[in-house]
């Protein structure tokens, strides 16, 4: 039987990134926590390149050395197939010392739940929330929850603040029914994976499966050429497998690829996507492995409200091409923690805190989006929040922002965010093009450069 307590300060819904970065500093400031999480850890998630922004968080929360001792795959970079021409970067060339990672997430997950828990969150797996009463400012909310295997009456635990962290289930803004689809956005994901892939290493030199822990491999990435800017693919190796998917307009599947199944429709388009067919040449689709997302990026406005906030994939989603989706979660976390400690020490300060916290949140959101969306500026410009939040960054962050939107012809919407500021126009030599890649037979062990 579960001793879900009765009452706590704040209750956080989900166990990811978001919910567990949110968890565990409130924890550590002194408050009680519990945490709610419908599925048992590890459980099963998609997106496993992490960019080295998620080292700030972890060390924040102290779990950075129990990431490290998992074994992540460090990668070396990233390889960009756009539109025909490749180009290499590297995050060492903006001062990152700790490295980018590919991540199996169900572990990553793990890590960071069993990390909240030994910070004092009291977690509670196979626990979905039903609800959340919220009954304005300054009041108490309750959440009603039931355990997954539906044994039992329903509970309730109250609490000051609740925090949803629930990822697509978003059980606050369907609730509330504040959740909008991006129609900027109107894609779908497809991804699976498969064993045995070659992969592309520093250099451009492509590597057997084998030579993984010898030779970092970097991520992939790949345009669509029959979508334009449109459509991209993404290649990520791991530790027993590769990730493999596609980001593509919904009508692109069409009437003959929805007719012959998604599974028919992804093993046929991957296999017809330059430099990803030879890496998958001699690789096995790992079957079982497909999953879909239709309604791909949406927001929910507002972020927060009298007893509540919305953070990770809760809150929002944007296009993942350039892998900040996990940072972007435990940041608003992070936010979240500040804001709710603000609000339990000084009642009055709510409203102020939770504005703060949505501009903040809504403007790294917005610049994710602008950075995504080709020819945005285009669309009526970007929005003051996220020139806002470009302005305060480094000039070397926003170097590393334009070089990542330049490699896929993006960085018209980095230059429209930085206009007016000191560099009237961003070049950066942190990135080079290669002619081709290099296949065939390499030297096994042969470390990147």
């Amino acid at each position: 039987m579960l001793s879900i307590p009765r009452n706590c300060d704040v209750v956080v819904i989900g166990g990811g990134p978001a919910g567990t970065t949110a968890a565990t500093r409130l924890a550590q400031n002194g408050y009680t926590v519990v945490l709610f999480d419908r599925e048992r850890h590890p459980r099963y998630r998609v997106g496993e390149s992490l960019i080295p922004h998620a080292w700030k968080y972890t060390d924040l929360t102290g779990a950075s050395d129990k990431v490290r001792e998992e074994g992540f795959l460090r990668k070396a970079g990233g390889t960009v197939v756009w539109n025909g021409v490749i180009r290499q970067m590297t995050f060492a060339e903006f001062g990152y010392r700790d490295p980018a990672l590919h991540i199996e997430r169900d572990r990553y997950d793990f890590i960071l739940l069993e990390h909240a828990r030994s910070q004092g969150v009291q977690a509670f797996e196979e626990v979905v929330v039903v609800r959340a009463d919220l009954r304005g400012a300054d009041a108490p909310v309750d959440v009603v929850y039931r355990a997954t295997d539906t044994r039992g009456d329903d509970g309730c635990i109250t609490c000051r603040f609740v925090v949803d962290a629930s990822g697509q289930s978003a059980v606050l803004g369907k609730q509330l029914g504040t959740r909008v689809t991006d129609e900027g956005f109107r894609f779908m994901g497809l991804w699976g994976y498969f064993t045995g892939s070659k992969y592309v290493s520093s250099g451009g030199v492509v590597h057997p499966f084998e030579d993984l822990r010898d030779v970092p491999p970097t991520t992939f990435v790949s345009s669509l050429d029959a979508l334009g800017d449109w459509g991209w693919m993404w290649h990520i190796p791991l530790r027993e497998s590769t990730s493999v998917g596609l980001v593509i307009p919904r009508e692109y599947l069409g009437k003959d690829g929805r007719a012959a199944g998604l599974r028919s429709f992804f093993l046929d388009t991957v296999a017809g996507i330059p430099y990803l067919d030879r890496l998958l040449e001699n690789a096995q689709f790992v079957e079982g492995s497909l999953h879909a997302i239709r309604n791909y990026s949406y927001s929910t406005t507002p972020m927060a409200g009298p007893g509540y906030f919305l953070i990770g994939d809760a809150g929002a989603f944007v296009d993942p091409i350039f892998s900040v989706g996990v940072v972007i979660a435990m940041y608003g976390g992070y936010l979240a923690s500040w804001a709710i400690d603000r609000s339990l020490r000084r009642a009055s300060s709510t409203e102020r805190n939770q504005a703060i916290f949505a501009g903040q949140l809504r403007g790294r959101l917005e610049v994710a989006r602008s950075l995504a969306l080709p020819r945005y500026a285009a669309r009526g410009g970007v929005s003051a929040l996220a020139r806002d939040v470009v302005r305060f960054e480094s000039s070397l962050e926003r170097e590393l922002m334009y070089v990542v939107s330049n490699v896929t012809t993006r960085s018209d919407n980095m230059l429209e965010m930085t206009r007016g500021l000191d560099e009237q126009r961003i070049t950066s030599p942190k990135y080079r093009t290669l002619d081709g890649l290099q296949f065939g037979p390499v030297a096994a062990g042969v470390p990147a450069q």
